[in-house]
């Protein structure tokens, strides 16, 4: 018997975080269709030649001091990259900030949903100090991008009232609250010129479909003048590392890389400038991979689009007989590369005995709960045999979309050794007798099942976690 296992490696967040997401579970969203598809993206870096971004300052209740003198201070004295954009008087040369104060209730905030994502990362204190405000101070900016030192003093500046006037901060592109503190460690704290780390700079929202799969989409690249990446079609479990694709992606579009004369736009490990986010990407490649790959930007026709910023959808690389899920297997591999692990195990009693067991689990309980609907955010995988080209069996992992009668269909999520045909990502059905064992993920990252990977790696002389896939 052989048991193929893949082990994808990637860079799974910096600091921690995988542009800082929000998961945003339920029913499927929209599809970014293009009704009228915009003209093509000319060479060149991806910079709009204006951008303009607000950040407010929610006085938790009311502010402590006159805040329109307090701007026009730091300002003048200060933040001196910038200038005031004057009411009644000469244009003021960009960059410029233009300061206004009014009622919490006239400002627009997110609707109460997502008003409680958006605050989910405040302490419960300063949430009942969000529910109790009642001014508002927002703080409008404009640049020439790129402009990093005005986008710099533009967060050191909202940073600097919140503290002198009291307050929480929101940032209206990204959508998201920051108490005085998480916004300077956040945003300021390893930011001492040129690019930031952009991943601490914007969110990337997953939104799941019915068909197993989610779509990415970013919010925030507008503060610094960059339009926002979305991505569809892409396989549940890969969701963490196209966000970590993603993150690479708009780091170097804000560092300069451009869109190349024949339309396509480079990804490469290598290319980044900002040495500290790059070790950390190569500490994680696989040894031998490619480190980089081609992708497609096409512009979404602003009436698809939600928000006040450009939206670009990723088109990963199109193989011959290529599958749409599997295309972002295959550009994950070309960036951080791919390993496939086989261990071989003869016919053993002990091992057969897990397997019936966990079998039976899935028909007896798993499956009925499965088919009534599991809980938002749940997955459900399992190992099945597949016929290998010289008639032997290789084993190999599929998520689970349906489940009907005594067929499962969902999508590989190994990579092949020896099965001719299919690839990481293919479209795949299996039947109930095929089964040799499961993993259920939960929300909240629990798991059950995959007692037989665990006895096969001891086997191996493997001391690995049990309830991983890989």
């Amino acid at each position: 018997m052989r048991d193929v296992s893949a082990r994808r490696l990637g860079f799974v967040g910096f600091w921690g975080a995988v542009a800082c997401a929000l998961v945003l579970s339920g029913c499927a969203t929209r599809a970014a269709a293009l009704r009228q598809i915009p003209p093509p993206l000319p060479p060149g870096p991806l910079f709009s030649p204006r951008a303009t971004f607000r950040f407010a300052v929610v006085h938790t209740p009311k502010p402590g001091i006159p805040v329109l003198s307090k701007v026009e201070e730091l300002v003048r004295e200060r933040f001196t990259a910038l200038r005031l954009a004057g009411e009644g008087r000469g244009a003021a040369p960009l960059p410029t900030v233009r300061a206004s104060e009014r009622a919490l209730k006239d400002h627009p905030l997110p609707e109460q949903g997502m008003l409680e994502i958006a605050a989910r990362g405040l302490s419960p204190q300063a949430q009942a100090q969000l529910a109790a405000s009642e001014r508002v101070t927002v703080l409008e900016f404009t640049t020439e991008p790129p402009a990093f030192e005005a986008v710099r003093q533009a967060h050191e500046l909202a940073l600097e009232l919140a503290r002198a006037s009291g307050g929480l901060l929101w940032d209206e592109h990204a959508g998201e609250f920051f108490s005085v503190e998480d916004w300077h460690e956040r945003r300021l704290e390893d930011w001492d010129g040129g690019e930031p780390l952009l991943a601490r700079h914007f969110n990337t929202r997953v939104y799941a479909e019915w068909d197993g799969t989610v779509r990415l989409v970013t919010s925030g690249l507008g503060t610094f003048g960059l339009p926002d990446l979305g991505v569809q079609q892409v396989p549940a479990p890969l969701a963490g590392m196209v966000g970590t694709f993603m993150n690479l992606a708009a780091q170097l579009m804000l560092e300069g890389t451009a869109i190349r004369e024949d339309g396509a736009f480079p990804v490469a490990v290598d290319a980044l400038k900002l040495a500290s986010y790059r070790e950390a990407l190569l500490g994680q490649v696989a040894p031998g991979a490619p480190r980089r790959t081609l992708m497609g930007l096409l512009p979404v026709d602003p009436s698809d689009v939600d928000g006040e910023n450009r939206l670009l959808e990723i088109i990963f690389q199109a193989r011959p007989g290529d599958s749409p899920s599997e295309r972002p297997y295959a550009a994950i591999a070309e960036v951080f590369g791919a390993q496939a692990e086989i261990v071989h195990v003869e016919d053993d009693p002990e091992l057969l005995a897990a397997s019936r067991r966990a079998v039976e689990a899935l028909l007896t309980r798993i499956k009925p709960r499965f088919q009534e609907g599991l809980e938002l955010e749940s997955k459900l995988f399992v190992k099945a045999r597949f016929t290998t080209r010289d008639g032997g069996l290789e084993w190999m992992w599929v998520h689970v979309t349906r489940w009907e009668g005594g067929l499962l269909h969902g999508l590989l999520t190994s990579e092949p050794a020896e099965v001719p045909g299919l690839k990481a990502g293919s479209p795949v059905t299996v039947e109930e007798d095929s089964l040799f064992d499961y993993i259920l993920e939960r929300e909240g990252g629990t798991t059950e099942g995959n007692e037989t990977q665990r006895l096969l790696l001891e086997r191996s002389g493997k001391a690995r976690n049990p309830q991983g896939r890989e």
